[in-house]
């Protein structure tokens, strides 16, 4: 990989030994990787030359590497030549397999169309006491918004993947949508793969500030039972004397200071534990590619009470089966599937929400903020 990186960057690569490569480069790309522009990159733990530069994948020379990818080849555009599939068998299992809970469909038109998806690869790092970094892609429909992880459907699906003829891929407001949705997807995707990561974190929280409780609260009692043990002996040898009140008060006061620093110290280190399992997690796209496949859309006329929405279910030609329902509250549909009133958006169970103090079901696409009757209310 390093020998046909630096070839296309101009390089003149000639092979020294096994694990050796000798080099030399462009002053432009001496400059990036901030290596000479002549030498030698060792591949071994045992480099030959005490001069050699060592390539691995903690080095140096390996993370600058990425700063040849600036600016390239993030976004790749890709035809997927596929197979049409029975048309009847899949009306049939449209109008009987889909199910919305709270609303009808009829089946209006079914069009043979270009349908574009895009296939993004996220990057995700999670910190706490311990650091856990992956990757996963989402596919996601252009035209209706559905989202899916593609898992090892993708080993497939590069084999059958062709260049497009049409210009390079651009950033466009379509392609914006399909990120905004897929960040969206992915927060859901990283908080599912880290739940039981994240139970084993409360454990370990819960298990460490009991002991600090524990500590603290046995170090304020022999505190206190050292301050009484003080007290008596010093009322036993003043006794009969003025200044006995005046000491017990002094010896109050000296123990009421006590007993707060402690209790300080017991909370700042309870919030010293807090930060310390506290879970961060970063999530950005690295690159996509998008894609174009031939497939059936069925146009669906969704009704709600006295409204309707024209909606195209589409064909998924990577999967071979019909593309979800998206939800359109947070593009990862759990549970089943409702319409809203207002604007008829697609919800899944999770985004349907029932407000917990008037009881009214929302829409969480229309009302981001809340409960909209409550929140009327408050202002």
């Amino acid at each position: 990989m390093i020998t046909d990186l630096l070839t296309h960057e101009g390089a003149i690569i000639e092979q020294r030994g096994e694990g050796s490569l000798e080099f030399l480069i462009p002053s432009s790309l001496s400059t990036t990787l901030g290596i000479p522009e002549h030498g030698i990159l060792s591949f071994s733990d045992h480099p030959s030359s005490e001069s050699a530069i060592n390539v691995s994948y903690e080095s140096d020379i390996f993370k600058a590497v990425e700063k040849i990818f600036l600016g390239k080849g993030r976004i790749a555009k890709a035809v997927y030549p596929s197979h049409l599939p029975n048309i009847d068998k899949l009306s049939k299992w449209v109008s009987e397999k889909i199910v919305l809970s709270n609303a009808t469909f009829r089946l209006e038109k079914i069009e043979q169309q270009l349908v574009p998806y895009l296939l993004i690869f996220f990057k995700y790092v999670a910190l706490s006491d311990e650091k856990r970094e992956g990757i996963f892609s989402l596919l996601i429909n252009k035209r209706n918004l559905s989202t899916l992880l593609p898992g090892d459907v993708l080993r497939d699906v590069w084999v059958d993947l062709k260049d497009s003829e049409a210009d390079e891929a651009t950033i466009g407001k379509e392609m914006m949508k399909a990120i905004e949705v897929g960040l969206s997807a992915a927060s859901l995707v990283v908080k599912e793969e880290f739940g039981p990561f994240i139970k084993s974190l409360e454990k370990r929280l819960n298990r460490d500030i009991r002991r600090v409780f524990e500590y603290y609260e046995a170090l304020k009692v022999e505190t206190q039972k050292a301050f009484e043990k003080r007290r008596l002996s010093e009322n036993h040898s003043t006794e009969g004397q003025d200044e006995g009140v005046s000491s017990q008060e002094e010896a109050s006061k000296i123990l009421s200071g006590k007993l707060e620093a402690i209790e300080r110290e017991k909370r700042w280190k309870a919030q010293d534990l807090v930060s310390k399992y506290a879970l961060n997690v970063r999530i950005e796209p690295v690159c996509a590619l998008d894609l174009e496949a031939q497939a059936p859309v069925f146009w669906i006329d969704i009704r709600r009470r006295l409204s309707s929405r024209a909606f195209p279910l589409t064909y998924n030609p990577f999967f071979r089966r019909m593309d979800p329902f998206p939800c359109e509250a947070c593009f990862y549909p759990r549970g089943g599937f409702y319409i809203c009133d207002e604007k008829l958006h697609i919800l899944c169970a999770n985004c349907f929400k029932r407000c917990p103090e008037c009881g009214r079901q929302f829409c969480s696409a229309c009302s981001k903020a809340g409960c909209p009757r409550c929140s009327k209310k408050k202002v």
